[in-house]
């Protein structure tokens, strides 16, 4: 199945955003996203929940068909990494020690969010670079919380923005990247997580993550 991303020009960059929920950056052979919350089937087990293996792997999937396709040399994953703090015997980490070996070459960035911060930095400062402050990369800062920096137009996460659409089918909440004069809010890459329904305002632009499109939406205002 051919998916249609949509190309928007950003601070005089070309982003183009994908269907996956996901933000190529052309001009850097970079792949943002965020808010994956990898390990989350972990935890709710620990906790006593029946869930079944196999969401964190589809989502590395995910990002192996992405660098690959798009020839990407760098990853970068604005915030909420992890879902809670890692435990020796996960199946996260193994996972991710694998996949990491398989993409020796692929530079491989974490902006710390706020689920990642009681996690023990070394356990991963080995296999990826670990940031407790936002990456500034004129003209823009990869953040995990979006709001105005004054070093540049923010990328960020945090939010997991959804809009609810009405369709012939009935209506239903889409993920979507929602830009605004100061940042751009990518929608959560990850399998496990919500969506929160976000409030445009005059000004703003929605582009809707589809199956097989991202498609620019009319901003309903008022």
């Amino acid at each position: 199945m051919l998916l249609e991303c949509l190309d928007i020009e950003v601070q005089g960059e070309r982003l183009r955003l994908h269907p996956a929920r996901a933000v190529l950056w052309p001009g850097r052979s970079t792949l943002i996203v965020a808010d994956p919350h990898f390990g989350k089937d972990d935890i709710f087990r620990r906790a006593g929940i029946a869930l079944p293996r196999g969401p964190a792997i589809a989502d590395l999937q995910r990002l192996t068909q992405l660098v690959t396709e798009h020839a990407c040399t760098r990853l970068v994953v604005l915030g909420d990494f992890l879902h809670g703090v890692t435990q020796t015997g996960d199946s996260f980490l193994q996972a991710f020690r694998i996949w990491r070996q398989a993409h020796g070459s692929l530079t491989v960035d974490i902006v710390v969010g706020n689920h990642d911060r009681h996690e023990r930095a070394q356990v991963w400062q080995q296999l990826v670079g670990w940031h407790t402050r936002p990456l500034v990369e004129p003209p823009f800062v990869l953040a995990h919380e979006p709001a105005a920096h004054p070093e540049g137009y923010v990328l960020a996460g945090h939010i997991h923005p959804v809009m609810r659409l009405r369709r012939r089918s009935g209506a239903g909440r889409v993920p979507v990247f929602w830009q605004r004069r100061e940042y751009l809010v990518l929608p959560s890459f990850g399998s496990m997580t919500g969506g929160a329904e976000v409030a445009p305002e005059l000004g703003d632009q929605l582009y809707a993550a589809g199956p097989e499109r991202v498609i620019r939406l009319p901003v309903p205002v008022g």
